[in-house]
């Protein structure tokens, strides 16, 4: 089959099958059509370039959820892990690094887990993410995030401890199409929220930098890396050692 079309036609319902499926409790590893559904985005992507983006995020879609519905492949992702930094965290990292992934998807049947590696894919945000309430280590590091509104499904992470978004794109995009999807301290929306009188950050600081402070106010971060930014400096490392007054290491080095 060479149509465009009639390729993304069957891919919709080819996983729109498989989601019914597996809903009922039907679904079999054995005739899981995911490398199927796979196979037609690669078709796609190279009949159809002008959407290569929306092709490659449905392939990211389709290959996590080939991965995380299959018991063997998952297990293939999981790694023992112990950061030097805090012994006390001593469990299993789930790695789903260098996949060239563009999006996450549900992520529903993945809330056991702690500590996640995302590194090296081409993410543009992190939506997905903000179901996986027991997550304290998250590394995002080597993707495509180009502002700090990217982030804001971590906000809903309270016992998110550390995080790694070195090397991405933040600041280094003068116009960032995610901005007026976050809530900006200087909306009506968000204003009970915004207490700088509370804290060592002057109003000019927050208004420089509001969505620094729109995202990480909320979060108890022991361990941040943002090296690799364009947005990265000294001005803001200093609002954000004093936005996370837990903050205890700041591109690999103390900062209390």
């Amino acid at each position: 089959m060479n149509c465009k079309i009639g390729k993304l036609t069957l891919a919709r319902l080819l996983m729109a099958h498989d989601t019914l499926m597996s809903y009922a409790g039907t679904s079999h590893r054995n005739v899981s059509p995911h490398a199927e559904i796979l196979q037609l985005y690669d078709d796609l992507k190279n009949m159809d370039p002008a959407h290569l983006h929306y092709y490659q995020d449905e392939y990211s879609i389709v290959l996590l959820k080939q991965i995380i519905s299959n018991q063997e492949l998952l297990l293939k992702h999981c790694r023992e892990y112990r950061d030097p930094y805090f012994p006390r965290i001593n469990n299993f990292c789930l790695r789903f690094n260098n996949l060239s992934l563009s999006r996450i998807g549900s992520m529903e049947q993945l809330l056991w887990v702690q500590v996640l590696d995302l590194s090296y894919n081409q993410l543009k945000t992190l939506e997905g993410l903000e179901v996986m309430q027991l997550l304290s280590c998250l590394n995002v590091s080597y993707n495509k995030l180009c502002s700090f509104t990217a982030l804001e499904p971590l906000k809903l992470l309270r016992s998110l401890k550390v995080l790694d978004i070195s090397y991405n794109e933040i600041g280094a995009h003068s116009i960032d199409t995610r901005r007026y999807l976050c809530s900006s301290p200087l909306n009506h929306r968000s204003g009970g929220d915004w207490k700088t009188e509370e804290s060592e950050i002057h109003c000019a600081e927050v208004a420089d930098y509001w969505e620094a402070y729109a995202i990480f106010k909320d979060l108890n971060l022991i361990q941040l890396d943002l090296k690799g930014n364009a947005v990265s400096n000294e001005k803001i490392k200093s609002v954000l050692i004093k936005l996370l007054p837990s903050l205890k290491w700041l591109d690999g080095e103390s900062c209390r």
